[in-house]
C-alpha cells in the first residue's frame, strides 16, 4: 500500500515510517498539517495515519478537507485525546479508526492494514437494485444492461442511496455526503439532483422512493 504519515514529533513519525515500511508499505512521511493536505489533494494515497495535533491546519481540518474533495483514502487518526467527545469529532470528520497516544506500533499496523482492507471493498462494489447497477471502482451505471451517463454528483448521491438501501438519507445527511460538512444549501439542491437522476433512469426511476417531509431511500423498483 501507499501511505503517508503525518506527525509533527520527528521521532515518532520516523518509528512510524520505519515500522510501515518494515512491514512492506511504500511511505511517505510530512511533519505539517498544511503539506500533508497538499499531498492528500495530489490523490494516490491508499491510507494515511494522521495527527490530530499538527502545525499549520490541524489533523481534523486536514481530514475533513481531504473528504469534502474526495479523498478515499483510509485515515487513522492518532491523538491524546481521549474523551467520547473528541473520538466522535474525529470520526464525524472523516476519520476511519482512531488510535490513542501512547499506543503499540504493532496495534496501529493492525488498524492501518483494517481500514485499508475496509476502504478496498468499498472501492471495489458493486450494487444492484431492480434492473439498476452501480459499480463503484468504474463509476458506472447501468440499467437493463444499457450504460447511462451521470454527472460526478448525480452518480455520488446514487451510490450513496445504493449503499444504505436499509434506511431514509435525510436531505441534509445527502449534502453532507456528496457536497461536504461545510456546504449550506439555501435551495432544494438534493431535490433537484433526485429528478436528474429519475430521469436518467427513465422505467427505472420508481427504486429512488421520496418519504415526504424526510428524505430519500433506495427501492426495489
Amino acid at each position: 500500500m501507499r501511505l503517508l504519515v503525518v506527525e509533527d514529533d520527528a521521532d515518532l513519525r520516523a518509528s512510524v515510517t520505519t515500522a510501515l515500511r518494515e512491514a512492506g508499505h511504500e511511505v511517505e512521511a510530512v511533519g505539517d498539517g498544511l503539506s500533508a493536505d497538499e499531498r492528500i489533494a495530489e490523490g494516490g494515497l491508499d491510507a494515511v495515519v494522521l495527527d490530530w495535533m499538527l502545525p499549520g491546519m490541524s489533523g481534523l481540518d486536514v481530514c475533513r478537507r481531504a473528504r469534502e474533495a474526495g479523498s478515499d483514502a483510509a485515515i487513522v487518526m492518532l491523538t491524546a485525546r481521549d474523551d467520547v467527545p473528541d473520538r466522535v469529532e474525529g470520526l464525524d470528520s472523516g476519520a476511519d479508526d482512531y488510535v490513542v497516544k501512547p499506543f503499540a506500533i504493532a496495534e496501529l499496523l493492525a488498524r492501518v492494514r483494517s481500514v485499508a482492507r475496509r476502504t478496498s471493498a468499498q472501492r471495489s462494489a458493486i450494487f444492484t437494485a431492480g434492473p439498476v447497477t452501480l459499480d463503484v471502482a468504474a463509476r458506472t451505471v447501468t440499467v437493463h444492461g444499457a450504460r447511462i451517463e451521470l454527472s460526478a454528483r448525480e452518480f455520488d448521491v446514487l451510490e450513496l442511496l445504493m449503499r444504505n438501501r436499509e434506511r431514509v438519507m435525510t436531505r441534509g445527511e445527502i449534502e453532507e455526503h456528496v457536497w461536504g460538512a461545510r456546504f449550506t444549501s439555501t435551495s432544494n439542491v438534493v431535490d433537484v439532483f433526485v429528478r436528474r437522476i429519475r430521469r436518467k433512469l427513465a422505467d427505472a426511476a420508481g427504486i429512488v422512493e421520496t418519504v415526504r417531509g424526510v428524505g430519500y431511500r433506495l427501492g426495489n423498483d
